[in-house]
């Protein structure tokens, strides 16, 4: 039982140095609000997991959210292609 004990303790603080590592790692970190915070509009990646690439990008102003159907035209979207779109959206709603 001890031994038991021993291996679950030490097996929690490895788990739990791991995760502080993580963490720290994460330091710096910009979040979107903060880009957002200026009134600019910014689309960044954000999947729905419904096997439909034309929509994993959201756009938000800070204010408003927008998550448009980019390429719709296209019945298969590539990665390069739904960044350059997003990135093309975002710069016609900033105009």
């Amino acid at each position: 039982m001890y031994r038991r004990s021993v291996v679950v303790l030490f097996v929690s603080v490895l788990a739990l140095a791991g995760c502080s590592s993580y963490f720290d790692s994460q330091d710096d970190y910009q979040p979107p609000a903060e880009s957002e915070a200026s009134g600019g509009w910014l689309c960044i990646w954000d999947p729905t997991f419904n096997d439909d690439w034309h929509d994993d990008y959201v756009c938000s102003n800070g204010t408003n959210i927008d998550r448009p159907y980019l390429l719709p035209e296209d019945p298969f979207v590539e990665s390069g292609e739904i960044d350059a779109a997003a990135a093309a959206y975002e710069d016609s709603l900033n105009r």
